[in-house]
């Protein structure tokens, strides 16, 4: 494997790493509002479990993130540059693409918005409405870390560039509510079993769960379409370019994704039905699970569409 394949399969595994650390940060959290609701500041000693183990997720994401960050700026160093991979670790590389370029100026907002995010996981989740006042506002900083991945995406260089980029920020934000979302979701199942308190919940924080779902798959399905559009222009290029080959497996996963979704919905109402029954929470669990990993799959099949000119330029 020569310098330049090993850079390009280290950018796309970055790119990976961040994105997915980045929904995951959002999901969680979006997950502790929407879904968990008052119940997330309940004094309950299971509830509070719950959320320092969620608080513990977040942290472990926001790491990830940092050093997927630190490894994809280098990589992107390596490509503006043409400098060796060991050669870019050149502080006037790093300092041009940083202060000179529109990827370094997303790059130095989205370091900033980080290390606030740490600052806030670290102090301010302590007491209870303190505690819920940090939430928000590490939520909005959250959403901001996610959509900032808009500014450096295909859609924000195609000449209709104001739509493009809004378009991708709110497919980005619904995917993370969605899919950043699941392991939550699959942690409260887990614990839910064993509790009581969080078993006479369960209804209603996956009913929650399953309303946003559904939101953020219509979404999805709107942006997706405008999206590919912008970036594909034909039927056509979608199965004459690699591009949108990639994007064709990216929607048969989705695709997945909705079946299970749907079916998820189908459980929750049950459970609404019979209360917190822990059959049907481990149903459901097995079913968020397999959910997880058709997400992990769009999030690689995302990764690898970053570093592949979009269709509509051939």
């Amino acid at each position: 494997m020569d310098e330049k394949m090993l850079s390009t399969a280290l950018l796309i595994l970055a790119r990976a790493a961040h994105i997915a650390a980045s929904i995951l940060i959002t999901g969680t959290l979006t997950f502790q509002i929407i879904a968990l609701g008052s119940a997330s500041s309940s004094f309950i000693e299971d509830f509070r479990d719950l959320n320092r183990q969620l608080l513990r997720l977040t942290f472990g994401a926001l790491v990830a993130a940092l050093v997927s960050a630190f490894v994809w700026y280098w990589l992107e160093v390596v490509n503006m540059s043409g400098l060796s991979l060991v050669n870019s670790f050149s502080g006037t590389a790093w300092q041009t693409v940083l202060f000179q370029t529109k990827f370094g100026r997303a790059w130095l907002v989205r370091l900033g918005v980080i290390a606030l995010l740490f600052a806030l996981t670290a102090f301010c989740f302590g007491g209870d409405k303190p505690r819920r006042a940090c939430e928000f506002v590490a939520w909005l900083l959250s959403v901001v870390l996610l959509v900032s991945l808009a500014w450096i995406s295909h859609a924000a260089a195609v000449s209709t560039q104001p739509l493009g980029t809004l378009g991708d920020a709110v497919h980005l934000y619904a995917a993370a509510a969605w899919i950043g979302g699941l392991l939550p979701l699959a942690i409260f199942l887990r614990r839910a079993r064993a509790s009581l308190s969080l078993r006479k919940s369960a209804p209603r924080v996956i009913g929650r769960f399953s309303t946003l779902s559904l939101c953020c798959a219509t979404a999805l399905i709107i942006t997706g379409i405008s999206n590919s559009w912008l970036l594909v222009g034909s039927f056509h290029a979608l199965f004459t370019t690699v591009y949108g080959w990639l994007l064709v497996g990216k929607l048969a996963m989705f695709g997945l994704l909705l079946f299970l979704g749907a079916n998820n919905r189908f459980v929750a109402k049950k459970l609404r039905n019979v209360g917190g029954d822990s059959d049907l929470l481990s149903r459901l669990r097995r079913n968020v699970l397999l959910e997880m990993c058709f997400g992990a799959a769009v999030i690689a099949i995302v990764a690898c569409l970053g570093v592949t000119p979009p269709a509509r330029h051939f």
